[in-house]
């Protein structure tokens, strides 16, 4: 917008709209996570050091026990200890739910999705044999 043409107190009163709309089209911006902000490329994922009582233990308590743990087992579900956990990997209902697969509810229920990089974390344990450490 060229602005010389207006007189001076129109040049500014459209200058600080301009501004203002500026600023105001920024402060919707959210991220739910750090993937959607940085992108999964530039967050980096550490799967070298995953154990059940260090990493995925706390994982489950933050995203599953609300409704899978020892007051509520919605489902029939489980979570509670090493055992329970352990025999939805070896089923693959483990995977299948974090991962949104055809065939399984998603979960966590009414949540956001794990981050790509929790369920690297989940899917490492399996494949190590999900051991009780």
């Amino acid at each position: 917008m060229d602005l010389r043409h207006l007189p001076r107190a129109a040049a500014w009163a459209a200058w600080a709209a301009l501004a203002a709309s500026a600023w105001l089209g920024t402060g919707g911006c959210s991220y739910q996570n750090e993937e959607e902000l940085f992108g999964p490329q530039l967050v980096s994922c550490d799967t070298t050091a995953v154990t059940y009582a260090g990493t995925i233990a706390p994982l489950l308590a933050q995203h599953c026990q609300r409704c899978h743990g020892a007051t509520r087992r919605e489902a029939g579900v489980l979570v509670g200890s090493h055992h329970d956990v352990q025999t939805l990997g070896r089923t693959g209902q483990l995977l299948g739910v974090i991962q949104h697969k055809p065939g399984y509810p998603a979960m966590p229920y009414d949540e956001p999705k794990l981050s790509e990089c929790d369920i690297n974390k989940v899917r490492t344990w399996v494949r190590a044999g999900m051991p009780d450490n």
